[in-house]
């Protein structure tokens, strides 16, 4: 619930106003201003309404910058949190059970100071001569790897923009030489997250950016693992790119760098699915088959989520890659068999475990095998699961994949089966909307 005691003289009204008139000033929608910031549309509406949450000191600090106030909304942020502070040491604030409906209401915010609290410790930590921010910078990378596999890329993305941020500050800054390694490694992972994100997006072209970038600072800290995972990157983004000879070419490169953990097994099988791409089968047969024995040698990644390939995943990849090699009963049942074992693996799993991605990835190749198989109502039924899933799980690759069956859906075999048109609409409607982002957001350009 607001705050009634929020009126038009006090700091926080005067913040909200500024915000709306600046933008107004530069004609910008709250969704262009939110996607210049790293936000959604949703916090700036927020950030001008008076009577609502103050925002965030991040959101605010973005604000700023990219409306050009010259530190004037910062000044009004710290004095509408004086003012805020002080109606609570008054008693101010509402009764217990205002108190409970904010929390439920705002559960963000709680999200956003503890985001505050943490970009404030390391800065604290960064001031003095020891490794305590640099450790914090690990802890946090940590976290986001593990949950980027399992939230959807607005959870995860504001998080990734600014600690990036704060690691090329200490950068910039000098820090003592035995840091420099550990910041050039957290650069490194932090530009590969982008890319991540560029590329679940659509955005190819920022993608091979943003790991360029990352490769570089990986090659000055000297890392051969962390060179070998981006490889795998620049492998898997050129192949979503349809460049596939360069997907090739570059997990091939990444193996040269003998990366350990399941690296080799990523490159492997990134590389017998361009192979597949391509329409070569001897190379698609050696590379799977490289695929299983790196597994099979594999040791614990340092990191999880989106740095390590688990068995689940390879499954994945094998069942595309199968699929792509050749249209046959015989490929399409060993698909089936590549894909199911994926999914039954991660539907077991814990929640934080659990691939989204690779989970709707599964059900599109199993729906795309039953189809070679002729089995329509076998393949209504995994993708009716993907087809409902939210906009924000919807990255590009799903997108794609699911594009490619409705295309199939439309060959001459199916254009007088009902169940056929239907899905096609269904999948339509499902592909209309910009990959991974909320409803009402502006489109991704490629």
């Amino acid at each position: 619930m607001a705050d009634e005691s929020v009126t038009a003289e006090t700091a926080h009204a005067r913040l909200a106003a500024e915000i709306r008139r600046l933008r107004g000033a530069v004609d910008l929608s709250q969704s262009s201003l939110g996607k210049r910031v790293g936000y959604t549309r949703n916090y700036v509406s927020m950030a001008e309404r008076p009577g609502g949450n103050l925002p965030s000191q991040n959101l605010v600090e973005a604000l700023d910058q990219a409306l050009g106030a010259a530190g004037k909304l910062r000044a009004l942020w710290c004095e509408a949190k004086a003012e805020q502070q002080a109606r609570r040491r008054l008693g101010r604030v509402g009764s217990p059970a205002e108190g409970i409906e904010d929390a439920v209401l705002s559960r963000q915010a709680v999200a956003d100071d503890a985001r505050d609290a943490a970009r404030i410790a390391r800065m604290i930590a960064s001031s003095g001569t020891t490794n305590e921010a640099v450790e914090q910078f690990d802890s946090e990378i940590r976290r986001i790897a593990a949950a980027y596999i399992s939230r959807p890329l607005v959870d995860v993305f504001g998080e990734i923009r600014e600690l990036r941020q704060e690691v090329f500050r200490l950068l910039d800054s000098n820090r003592l030489p035995n840091q420099l390694r550990d910041l050039y490694l957290h650069a490194s992972r932090l530009g590969g997250l982008q890319a991540h994100v560029s590329l679940d997006l659509g955005d190819y072209r920022a993608a091979d950016i943003h790991a360029q970038t990352a490769w570089l600072y990986a090659k000055l800290a000297g890392h051969q693992d962390m060179l070998g995972w981006i490889k795998a990157l620049q492998s898997l983004i050129a192949y979503w790119d349809d460049r596939l000879e360069d997907a090739v070419e570059r997990a091939r490169e990444g193996a040269l760098f003998h990366p350990r953990g399941t690296t080799r097994a990523r490159l492997a099988s990134l590389e017998a699915r361009a192979c597949a791409a391509r329409g070569d089968e001897q190379g698609t047969l050696t590379a799977l088959e490289a695929a299983e024995s790196a597994r099979s040698d594999a040791t614990m990644d340092e990191y999880s989520g989106v740095f390590t390939f688990p068995a689940a995943k390879q499954s994945v990849y094998a069942g595309t890659t199968l699929l792509t090699l050749k249209s046959s009963p015989a490929l399409a049942k060993q698909a089936i068999g590549k894909s199911q074992f994926a999914l039954d693996v991660y539907q077991v799993a814990a929640p934080a475990d659990r691939s989204a991605g690779d989970m709707f990835a599964a059900r599109l190749d199993l729906a795309a095998a039953h189809m070679v198989l002729d089995d329509l109502d076998a393949a209504q039924s995994y993708l009716v699961p993907v087809l409902a899933a939210p906009q924000v799980r919807r990255t590009a690759s799903i997108v794609k994949r699911a594009r490619d069956i409705g295309d199939r859906l439309s060959s001459t075999k199916y254009l007088a089966t009902a169940r056929a048109r239907g899905l096609r609409t269904d999948i339509r409607e499902f592909c209309t909307p910009p990959p991974a982002l909320p409803p009402g957001s502006g489109t991704v350009a490629k």
